[in-house]
């Protein structure tokens, strides 16, 4: 199964078991999260509650900087504000680009390391990969965790079930270090077929790069110019979304920019995480967010690192559609 990182020890709020799913004629063994909801910290019935994260941007040496930022005192900051939240959190999701520049293994040890509070304290956390990430380092880099087989080979997806939705976690990444990225076609034939046989629940997909719909009819091989940032198929993953209407968002990174869509047609929601390290804009925050999910909607609130920043504290509520 994919790589996870699952708590050091038993917690009352998270129950892990090995899911069966069917997936293209096969039965594939996906990592599971069966949260007991928040009824147990006096909240709602089944209310599922999350720090989502991305683009921690972690280099092997923790005092690396960039754009006068250091990313692992950056991520250490995070990490001690979800710790401080983890009795009403049921797990963290990383949404990509873990590490600084072009996926070291050191990289992701300095990564773990910073991260083993969250599991010490007993939350699970769960990845994406980004164009700054490297599959075979990404495994490298976690060694006493198992995991390396995918449900689409060359890939790193897996299914994480919560109280409330299926958060699907998706692999972007096309090649190491450049901008683009690219779900595949077998990725998205899988996530089509998947999602037509499960679709008694909502579904949050999560992958690293943003939906950017461009006009070619080739898509560009690894040596060819390309002026694309976002998804080189944007197009059929978003036929594939409209296509299947209990997948209610669609939550990425890359552009380090907190923000938020809907697709006034569909009632489809995009999500645009703000990054843990630094920001491409200065007015713009960076940090973590706290999601919670009922039946009806997702309801998400900025974490900024500066608590001064306008937007610290903001909440929006998604209604699904």
């Amino acid at each position: 199964m994919p790589l996870h990182l699952l708590p050091a020890r038993n917690s009352r709020r998270q129950f892990l078991r090995q899911l069966a799913v069917a997936g293209g004629g096969a039965t594939s063994l996906l990592s599971g999260v069966r949260s007991a909801g928040a009824a147990e910290d006096g909240g709602e019935k089944g209310v599922e509650r999350w720090a989502l994260l991305s683009d921690t941007h972690i280099a092997a040496d923790p005092d690396l900087m960039a754009r006068e930022i250091r990313m692992a005192e950056t991520l250490k900051q995070v990490v001690a504000e979800v710790v401080a939240e983890a009795d009403s959190l049921d797990g963290v999701l990383i949404d990509g680009d873990c590490a600084y520049d072009d996926g070291q293994p050191g990289d992701y040890a300095t990564l773990a390391e910073i991260l083993e509070p969250l599991t010490e304290t007993g939350l699970s956390v769960h990845f994406t990969l980004g164009n700054h990430d490297d599959r075979e380092a990404f495994f490298d880099g976690f060694p006493k965790v198992p995991g390396r087989d995918s449900l689409v080979d060359g890939k790193h997806i897996s299914v994480v079930e919560g109280a409330r939705v299926n958060w699907v976690m998706l692999d972007s990444l096309r090649f190491v270090n450049q901008v683009e990225g690219e779900f595949g076609k077998a990725q998205l034939e899988w996530l089509d077929r998947w999602l037509a046989e499960n679709s008694s629940r909502p579904a949050v997909l999560v992958g690293h790069h943003y939906p950017q719909v461009f006009r070619t009819d080739v898509i560009p091989s690894k040596e060819e110019e390309i002026k694309i940032s976002g998804l080189v198929d944007s197009e059929p993953f978003l036929e594939i979304v409209h296509r299947h209407s209990h997948v209610q968002a669609y939550l990425y990174g890359h552009s380090h920019d907190w923000k938020t869509r809907t697709d006034g047609k569909v009632g489809f929601h995009q999500v645009n995480l703000p990054p843990t390290a630094y920001v491409f804009k200065a007015d713009r925050p960076n940090g973590w967010v706290r999601a919670t999910l009922t039946a009806e909607s997702m309801r998400l609130e900025l974490r900024a690192l500066d608590p001064e920043h306008p937007e610290h504290g903001k909440i929006t509520t998604l209604a699904w559609r």
